[in-house]
């Protein structure tokens, strides 16, 4: 069975053995400009899914001049990958993006995929006084850990918010919310301005799912996310989430749901907000890429986070982020030390500061996006994502468990159509996780 743990410190584990005998070699130092002994002309193949993938060729290559980097960006990763993994001939380094992405837990209970712990405790690329882990920002890591291995690194940071027009605001004279009361008192003035208040894509209602989990998480803090992670036996029950979900009622209770959101897919939602048809919208930070001919001229798009219950949150700075975008090096690559050197490459600041200019996404990268002249909506998601620091809200259960994900996004639509009561919502998605906790045909996964 899979579990995902915390990484057991390389540095840690060798102070315990070394503490239990006497007289032993030490091990050689590791050079800090070379810490995995990378040959100065193997070759090195990246295949990656997104363009941005490649970026760390062109350091990797001023660092060993006589080293061959081959980056290919494919859209069918698994076509290309599978059939080599299985002849034991791999590419080097994969970013695993795109629609033909590799299913990862299967490659992992295959032991096809390199321990990175060796990458984490190595000093930065571009400084060396820190440690690669250091450098990342937290709670990015778990999602790429398994069975306490951290098997890859996932590099693009996702940020959840509320999106609002900045210029809309200003010219209504409305301020940003600051509590949940707030937003639904500001709900109000949008509906009196003619204005559907709160649009989101009913016929895909995780994003309200999201909605509730960030501010259960905002309340009752992180414990309130790894019992549900965790199938815990009432982990839906918990407090936190029961006032959430109200909460959330509250937006149709006060009637301030945009008219058709219960039919919008996210498209038509996100239409209608750019139109400003509507006032607040919930999504992630993808939003501006996805819909940028769309962005009317003026309309200066930010997030907020999405606001507390009340004014004594857990989590006062909480917003959710996702770490997407797994980097792996396969165990059998022909140049792994390469492999490594390249990630090295890819997660130091000027390499990520490249990725953000160019991709106009955040990575997982600490500071890499400080600085840069970017737009107000990147700027908004980056500006969250570093006052969050360790208040990040994450959660894993969605990808883990696809179908029950499905079933607590489809309750919840349900719910705030009107078609659930309280109790009736809090019982069908804990009696579905129940269930899954029983199915033994489904693998496990554990977070500490």
């Amino acid at each position: 069975m899979l579990k995902r743990r915390t990484v057991l410190q390389g540095a840690l584990a060798g102070a315990l053995l070394s503490g239990c005998s006497s007289g032993t070699t030490p091990p050689p130092a590791v050079d800090p400009a070379n810490p995995f002994d990378v040959a100065a002309d193997a070759p090195l193949e990246v295949l990656t899914g997104q363009e941005y993938g490649g970026f760390g060729a062109a350091a990797y290559r001023k660092k060993y001049p006589a080293v061959t980097v081959t980056p290919t960006v494919s859209d069918k990763l698994r076509d290309l990958v599978l059939p080599r993994v299985a002849a034991g001939n791999p590419p080097d380094v994969v970013l695993n993006t795109g629609d033909g992405q590799l299913a990862l837990p299967r490659l992992v209970g295959q032991d096809q995929l390199a321990d990175l712990r060796s990458l984490l405790e190595a000093p930065g690329w571009d400084n060396a006084d820190v440690t690669v882990q250091d450098a990342v920002l937290p709670g990015m890591l778990e999602a790429g850990r398994y069975d306490g291995t951290q098997r890859t690194v996932n590099y693009v940071a996702t940020v959840y918010g509320l999106w609002y027009s900045a210029s809309l605001f200003q010219r209504f004279g409305w301020d940003v919310p600051r509590t949940w009361p707030e937003l639904l008192a500001l709900g109000t003035e949008m509906k009196a301005a003619g204005l559907g208040p709160f649009v989101y894509a009913g016929a895909h209602p995780y994003y309200v799912l999201e909605l509730v989990l960030t501010l259960a998480a905002k309340t009752g803090g992180h414990d309130v996310l790894k019992r549900i992670d965790n199938l815990e036996d009432g982990a839906w029950k918990d407090e936190s989430v029961t006032r959430a979900i109200t909460a959330v009622g509250e937006l149709a209770k006060r009637g301030l749901i945009a008219p058709g959101s219960l039919e919008f897919d996210h498209i038509a939602s996100q239409k209608r907000f750019l139109a400003s048809k509507a006032g607040l919208l919930p999504c992630g930070n993808w939003l501006e890429n996805e819909m940028k001919p769309l962005i009317p001229s003026g309309f200066v798009l930010t997030m907020l986070g999405v606001p507390p219950l009340d004014g004594s949150p857990a989590l006062v700075r909480g917003v959710h982020v996702a770490a997407t975008a797994p980097y792996l090096v396969p165990e059998k690559a022909k140049n792994k030390a390469g492999g490594l050197e390249y990630l090295r490459a890819m997660l130091s600041r000027d390499v990520a500061a490249q990725v953000t200019t160019e991709s106009n996404q955040l990575t997982v990268v600490r500071g890499a996006a400080d600085g840069l002249e970017i737009g107000t909506a990147l700027r908004s998601a980056r500006d969250l994502l570093t006052a969050a620091g360790d208040q990040v809200i994450t959660w894993y259960f969605a990808d883990w468990y696809p179908d029950f994900a499905t079933t607590a996004a489809q309750a919840t639509g349900q719910f705030l159509a009107g078609g659930l009561a309280l109790p009736e919502w809090t019982a069908r998605i804990q009696s579905a996780a129940d269930k899954l906790k029983q199915d033994k045909a489904v693998t496990k996964y554990h977070r500490d």
